[in-house]
């Protein structure tokens, strides 16, 4: 049948500034000169895993001869956990962590994905890479069980499904999946590393 579009929606939350369609994405991405995007998505706080993660990824891409690889930093909008940091102080400290250069403002866009967290294991995480995938990025960064949910006290999917499903998914031709490493802090330096098992 026939489509009316009546207009953007209104959240009425004072987040709008950091609320975009897909088309609005793709041309900021244009804006920036991007010839790589790459997408992170999280529901919490960034850490400095997070941020050692993200800054090492565009390394890694500039390495590989991309000129301006840029982060789509994409945090969920929608229905996470009860217990989660609320929507509105995420969004305060993500800005923050660019505005203070942690990440770098000419290369980071920050832009609300507003669906909910279902826990829906390996299906959801292809639906978040192939949502991704049509705003414009190039990559993805999928981490450990990244949509998984405990059943009777035990993990109901093994941490890697969502890698696994990601990697035969049919429809992400257009997008490549870069697995989350593990990070934590190198007690011989004192910064954040990658996990090293032979040490």
């Amino acid at each position: 049948g026939d489509l009316e579009v009546l207009g953007p929606i209104e959240w009425n939350d004072d987040l709008s500034s950091w609320r975009h369609t897909p088309a609005q994405l793709r041309h900021m991405f244009k804006e920036k000169k991007a010839d790589a995007v790459f997408a992170f998505q999280f529901r919490n706080p960034i850490h400095n895993g997070h941020a050692f993660l993200m800054t090492e990824t565009r390394k890694a891409l500039l390495q590989r001869g991309f000129k301006n690889p840029v982060l789509w930093l994409s945090p969920l909008g929608g229905w996470t956990k009860d217990d989660d940091v609320p929507l509105n102080v995420r969004m305060q400290q993500h800005q923050a962590v660019i505005n203070e250069g942690v990440l770098t403002a000419n290369d980071t866009v920050l832009s609300i994905f507003p669906a909910p967290m279902l826990y829906a294991g390996p299906t959801e995480v292809v639906w978040h890479a192939l949502a991704r995938m049509n705003a414009g990025a190039s990559f993805y960064i999928v981490g450990r069980d990244p949509a998984g949910i405990k059943s009777e006290g035990s993990d109901l999917y093994e941490p890697d499904d969502g890698k696994m499903v990601l990697n035969s998914a049919p429809g992400l031709e257009g997008i490549e999946i870069l697995p989350f490493k593990q990070v934590g802090i190198d007690k011989t330096t004192g910064k954040m590393n990658f996990f090293d098992p032979s040490r």
